[in-house]
């Protein structure tokens, strides 16, 4: 892909540092076809491959067609760039997840379709990443799913690498519940995205106890509970106590509190809005803990290996 000069000027300190997020300019929309068109015809015509992602997407939209009641030409290529040009932001935004989450990283569609060859379908999605980047957009595609881009060095710095350790088996279910909350933060559902958030990081802590043999209450566990537990298994040193009494504190007030204040309770007649620089906060607070913990943990099992 060659960078124009005008977009290595935009570029030139790095990343953007204002994202972007409700409006998909046409310059990308045809950027994005052109990906799309690119995958789909590298296929065996045989397969129906287009036809058939067509089909699948309208049915999850609860669509007749891709194309429209008014538009000749159902589930083709046609359609598909018709409706990448015409469609608003939030079904441009499902449509990128639903294509590159559902078609090109599940391996039964892979299995199904024999959909894409490995360096063919990254190579898809690390051009898709490059022109959400080029266009400002605040959005990415990581671990499977479109994920929104709050801040560019948190981002880059804390939540990206958090999502590669917590790729790793032992931790599915924390991403998973991490993943949640920016998919509901994206879908301004700002409350359960606190609420994920804290789950994963609750989720993290218990993977831990359950790898180390710390005894806990798996079902009735929660933040405040599993840091003492750690605390008292002596998971942290011994000369990072006064620090990492200074993180649990942060957890506590953090995570925790803005969780329990602001979704673990009945709110009355008054709907409270939760803001989302409160969403922001908890994402970032949360990875960052992620990866010390992740850390600390690898580190213990090496040393309980040697033993």
């Amino acid at each position: 892909m060659y960078t124009l000069y005008s977009q290595r000027l935009k570029d030139a300190s790095g990343e953007p540092e204002v994202f972007k997020y409700n409006e998909f300019p046409p310059s990308f929309r045809n950027q994005f076809y052109t990906i799309v068109s690119n995958v789909l015809l590298h296929q065996d015509p045989a397969l129906n491959l287009i036809p058939a992602l067509c089909k699948v997407y309208a049915q999850e939209k609860g669509l007749k067609s891709i194309s429209g009641n008014n538009y000749p030409e159902n589930n083709s290529l046609a359609a598909l760039q018709r409706y990448i040009d015409t469609c608003n932001s939030q079904d441009l935004i499902d449509f990128m997840d639903f294509i590159f989450g559902y078609f090109i990283s599940n391996h039964k569609v892979q299995q199904e379709y024999y959909v894409f060859c490995d360096n063919f379908s990254k190579g898809a999605i690390e051009e898709l990443n490059l022109r959400l980047k080029q266009h400002q957009l605040g959005y990415e595609f990581t671990n499977g799913q479109i994920i929104v881009k709050t801040n560019t060095f948190a981002h880059k710095n804390i939540v990206k690498p958090s999502l590669v350790l917590l790729a790793d088996e032992e931790f599915r279910g924390a991403e998973d519940e991490y993943l949640a909350a920016f998919d509901r933060f994206r879908s301004g559902q700002n409350k359960d995205a606190i609420l994920n958030a804290a789950k994963a990081f609750e989720s993290v802590m218990k993977t831990i106890c359950l790898g180390l043999g710390y005894p806990f209450d798996e079902k009735r566990a929660t933040i405040k509970p599993l840091v003492e537990i750690l605390k008292t298994q002596s998971f942290f040193p011994a000369y990072l106590e006064t620090h990492l009494s200074t993180i649990c504190t942060a957890l506590e007030t953090g995570a925790a509190t803005v969780r329990n204040k602001e979704t673990g309770h009945g709110q009355g007649s008054h709907v409270e809005a939760v803001g989302d620089e409160y969403v922001e906060y908890v994402l970032n607070l949360v990875a960052s803990n992620i990866i010390f913990l992740y850390k600390l943990y690898q580190k213990k099992k090496q040393e309980a290996s040697l033993k």
